[in-house]
């Protein structure tokens, strides 16, 4: 069990890191575009296909693991399952956002990153929060 999750803390703190700096990378790709048409593929979606998505499957499967070996259900687990999802969203708006810049209309950029990335570190920030904290079910209640 400890060795589960050691490995569940080591992928998610990759993770979190992976999915803070895509944002950075996919904006400054956006600039760099130009000038690698024809070059490969660019660090962002390397970043995001070689990286944060196989560190993100390794740790929702190692939690999902931890979640059944210990057969725990307190509420807060629950909300914190609930911010790992929005969490999983946020990795698919940041696949969507590589590929939305490829595009020859493509606007916004910087300021879709900026959003994606406030939504990543609230949403990371809830999580350790959660974990570190462990609320009660009474607790929780202004959550629900």
């Amino acid at each position: 069990m400890v060795w589960l999750l050691f490995m569940h803390i080591c992928a998610l703190v990759i993770w979190a890191a992976a999915l803070l700096i895509l944002p950075l990378l996919i904006h400054h790709s956006q600039t760099q575009l130009a000038d690698a048409a024809g070059k490969g593929d660019a660090v962002d979606r390397l970043w995001f296909t070689r990286l944060a998505s196989p560190v993100a499957l390794l740790a929702i499967v190692s939690g999902t693991a931890i979640f059944a070996v210990s057969r725990n259900f307190d509420s807060w687990l629950l909300v914190k399952l609930t911010l790992v999802t929005a969490l999983v969203v946020c990795h698919v708006l940041a696949g969507l956002l590589i590929l939305y810049r490829k595009r020859e209309h493509a606007t916004a950029i910087g300021a879709k990153c900026s959003s994606l990335f406030a939504a990543i570190l609230l949403l990371l920030l809830g999580i350790i929060v959660l974990v570190l904290v462990k609320p009660s079910q009474d607790s929780l209640l202004w959550f629900l």
